[in-house]
């Protein structure tokens, strides 16, 4: 009789990894039209990104010390929903989701990166792209 598999030495498994909801003062509506739009993003980028381009469906940046990045919109749901998927070679698939939520006359924002890692890349991946996601939030009251 042939054991059940337990796991795959050195495969991938999915990591998501999502920021605390922050509430934002515009409405879904009114947010939705600002992150939609690509060129809106670098004000949630971290300090460390720099030679930013962005036009309304791509953004691409370098990282100080880690390497460029270019990112397209894959998902629009009117109101709720921005998906963002890299272009070109990364070190991992990925998408980074940022939702939203109507309260009235107010919204509350979340951000998420859905990513495709082995063991080792998931330990060291982890805390840098919850601070992002963290920061990324944060960053949203002031749109």
């Amino acid at each position: 009789m042939e054991k059940e598999p337990t796991g795959v030495v050195g495969g991938t498994s999915n990591m998501l990894i999502q920021s605390q909801y922050v509430d934002n003062s515009k409405s879904e509506q009114e947010f939705f039209a600002i992150v939609s739009d690509m060129r809106n993003i670098p004000a949630l980028l971290p300090e460390q990104a720099i030679n930013v381009n962005a036009d309304e469906d791509n953004l691409s940046f370098t990282v100080q010390g880690m390497g460029s990045i270019a990112l397209r919109v894959s998902q629009r749901i009117t109101y709720s929903l921005v998906q963002l998927v890299p272009v070109g070679k990364v070190p991992f698939p990925f998408v980074l989701s940022i939702k939203i939520a109507g309260l009235g006359n107010n919204c509350r924002v979340m951000f998420e990166i859905d990513a495709e890692l082995n063991p080792l890349m998931a330990m060291m991946a982890k805390r840098p792209l919850q601070n992002l996601v963290d920061m990324m939030a944060e960053k949203t009251v002031t749109l």
